[in-house]
């Protein structure tokens, strides 16, 4: 006669390895399953890799055009303050020797050569020279040839 207690234990003890067996089928598929899924995700993120890199690089490469342009501009931009800085000095210098030529000028204007010149100018002879301003006719002639109005001929 066959022990009722063999009988459960070997239907209990089939039960548990199909369980088992069943367990380790379902991790099996749900490992493929995941697999299959990363395998696809892997896939897409190399085709967004290979598309994206020849716009990082030439996003690199426009950064260092725009580098190389700011570096340009810079020196550009330090030769310019130079030339600024050496024209101001000269335009000072200009002006400060314009100042000390006028103020020159206003001590000379009451000089008699210059009284003399202006008559020259609103077109005296040498004749009037002579007899106004007690010049020699070579005074007189020298000025007029200096100072007298060019005429064309």
């Amino acid at each position: 006669m066959t022990n009722p207690g063999n009988t459960l234990t070997s239907v209990f003890d089939d039960s548990v390895v199909l369980i088992g067996f069943s367990i380790i089928v379902v991790a099996f598929v749900v490992t493929l399953i995941a697999i299959l899924w990363l395998s696809k995700l892997y896939w897409q993120l190399k085709r967004d890799y290979g598309g994206l890199l020849p716009i990082v690089d030439g996003n690199k490469n426009d950064i260092y055009g725009l580098c190389s342009a700011a570096l340009t501009v810079n020196e550009n931009t330090a030769t310019t303050h130079e030339q600024l800085h050496d024209l101001k000095q000269q335009l000072a210098q200009l002006v400060e020797k314009m100042n000390e030529f006028q103020q020159s000028e206003l001590v000379n204007v009451n000089s008699p050569y210059n009284v003399d010149i202006r008559k020259i100018r609103d077109g005296a002879s040498i004749d009037e020279l002579m007899h106004q301003s007690d010049l020699s006719y070579d005074e007189a002639a020298l000025l007029i040839r200096l100072h007298g109005s060019k005429k064309t001929t």
